[in-house]
């Protein structure tokens, strides 16, 4: 991939095996796939074979994906490599992931915000400073009492969720395709996302 200046990255954290296809935890990458598929883009395999990367020109805005191979505890492992051969200092980056302390169906923007007890955050914020990065928070939900958190986000979708899942990927794709314009009216309507009342 080749240096360029003022890029845009978005970064799909998950775990890559094919058993953890469609939980909670792959949300953040399957958002990924769905705004590649929307914007006709396909993923190459880099040369060390420790991510997946797509990149198009979007909106006015040179844009690259990538969805680490790693295990999500090792999600920073996909960024050291990434930024050998690019630079930080001309690279906005957001990452996309899960969060089980914000409401099934919620989404945030922020910059600087505390791992929250997410492994894929932490093993990030070993390689990017908190502070300089965003985070596309995407809420999957409070496990049910006695459901211990990290066997919740390796679950997947409840059958009563997935028709809103579809919606909510849905939604933030366009809010990914806003956030290349306008960083502060992607947060806005990260923000409003309507509420989902899940019988």
């Amino acid at each position: 991939m080749n240096l360029e200046n003022n890029k845009t990255l978005f970064v799909g954290l998950w775990n890559p095996q094919d058993k953890y296809s469609k939980t909670r935890h792959n949300i953040g990458a399957d958002i990924l796939i769905r705004f590649c598929k929307k914007n006709n883009l396909e993923f190459k395999l880099d040369k060390n074979s420790i991510y997946n990367f797509s990149s198009a020109e979007i909106n006015g805005s040179n844009v690259e994906i990538i969805l680490p191979m790693v295990s999500m505890n090792n999600s920073g492992d996909a960024l050291k490599s990434y930024f050998k051969y690019n630079n930080k200092e001309s690279t906005e980056v957001l990452v996309v992931h899960d969060d089980i302390d914000l409401a099934f169906g919620r989404l945030r923007i922020k910059k600087g915000s505390s791992d929250g007890g997410h492994n894929g955050i932490k093993s990030t914020n070993r390689v990017l400073d908190p502070e300089d990065y965003y985070k596309l928070k995407v809420g999957v939900g409070r496990p049910p009492q006695g459901i211990d958190p990290a066997d919740f986000v390796l679950s997947k979708f409840y059958n009563d969720e997935r028709e809103e899942v579809e919606f909510l990927i849905e939604d933030s794709v366009d809010i990914l395709n806003t956030f290349l314009k306008d960083k502060e009216l992607a947060i806005k309507e990260a923000s409003e996302r309507r509420i989902i009342d899940v019988i």
